[in-house]
């Protein structure tokens, strides 16, 4: 056999040999994702709308003179309280008080001469039914009579509205509250209608807010609101809204409310206020990290863990906070969810839970 050919052959028996010695080339692995993994947690979850809006009083009366006269007295300063009935400055009541018994003294004359003008007709009567006394002058006394009652009324009213006026001249607080302006000094002569205090209310004060247009269908007459001011720092208000404007402003398209509240302490009108409306409330609702939640397509979904795979389920949400969202449908209680790691893996997916 040439040398050549024998080279050869023992070259290919040894390449056969070298290849039923090699290793069966590996079969590739599924990889696995680290994911965390918690159930849903029930907590009540309340629906609220935020607002900015500012502190009034309910009562803000302007206390004006009732009567003329010079003030002889002021009894208040701005800022103080004044309790319902106080008095708040006093008007001269010289001339109210000689009208008044004036009045008082033609009172008493009309009634002394009502009561014997009555006295006559009784006469007359008597006289009358023994015709010693004709019918028409009988008639005349009675007409009189009658004249004269009314003359008392008259000056009984007068000596009313003297006494009226006269007691004006105390110039008492219709309501308890504080002091917001005083518009008169000691000597000053006021007239009827003229200013003389402001007063504002503050045991229970109201609060005005805006919404936008496209919330006015949540909020009603009785909706809870909690109030804070940066005017009373860490103290918070409760009241409920008692009223709704009925039109949307052209200016900043947004419906204004009105929410009445007794005063915590501290607040007074004028003062800012955050205001926030609790429109709807879920009892037991299921939540979750907004981190479980990611989307696929048009879709919102979560990963549930199925022997040790993740199983895409689509959901439904409700409200959003910064660390839970509320889930309303796709998920059970008993679900056990991928939270932390869900953004990356599919329907599908081999899992490994941390």
């Amino acid at each position: 056999m040439r040398p050549c050919l024998l080279l050869l052959i023992l070259s290919v028996l040894l390449q056969a040999c070298g290849a039923a010695d090699a290793p069966a080339p590996a079969v590739a692995q599924e990889r696995t994702t680290a994911v965390t993994v918690q159930s849903p947690q029930r907590r009540d979850v309340d629906y609220v709308l935020t607002a900015l809006g500012s502190v009034e009083s309910i009562e803000h009366p302007t206390i004006s003179a009732e009567t003329n006269g010079q003030i002889v007295e002021v009894a208040i300063s701005e800022g103080q309280p004044a309790a319902a009935g106080q008095l708040l400055a006093r008007i001269d009541n010289t001339l109210h008080r000689i009208e008044a018994a004036k009045a008082g003294a033609e009172l008493k004359r009309a009634e002394v001469s009502l009561q014997n003008q009555r006295e006559e007709v009784e006469r007359l009567k008597s006289l009358a039914q023994s015709q010693s006394v004709s019918k028409d002058q009988l008639e005349d006394q009675e007409a009189q009579l009658a004249i004269m009652t009314a003359q008392r009324e008259v000056v009984e009213n007068a000596r009313d509205q003297a006494r009226y006026l006269e007691s004006k001249t105390r110039v008492l607080a219709p309501q308890a509250g504080l002091i917001a302006r005083r518009h008169i000094s000691l000597g000053d002569y006021v007239s009827q209608g003229t200013p003389l205090f402001d007063l504002v209310s503050v045991d229970r004060l109201k609060a005005r807010l805006s919404f936008p247009e496209h919330d006015a269908a949540r909020i009603a007459i009785g909706k809870t609101v909690m109030l804070t001011s940066p005017a009373a720092p860490g103290i918070t208000a409760l009241g409920e809204v008692t009223g709704i404007n009925p039109q949307i402003s052209v200016h900043n398209r947004a419906i204004e409310i009105t929410v009445e509240f007794d005063n915590p302490g501290g607040w007074l009108p004028g003062a800012s206020v955050d205001a926030t409306v609790i429109v709807e409330s879920h009892a037991n609702a299921l939540t979750l990290p907004p981190t479980s939640v990611v989307t696929r397509g048009e879709r919102e979904v979560i990963f549930r863990v199925t022997d040790g795979r993740a199983e895409e389920r689509p959901v439904s949400l409700g409200w959003r906070e910064v660390d839970w969202v509320e889930v309303t449908g796709g998920v059970e209680a008993s679900d056990r969810v991928v939270v932390q790691g869900a953004a990356l893996i599919s329907d599908g997916s081999l899992l490994r839970e941390r």
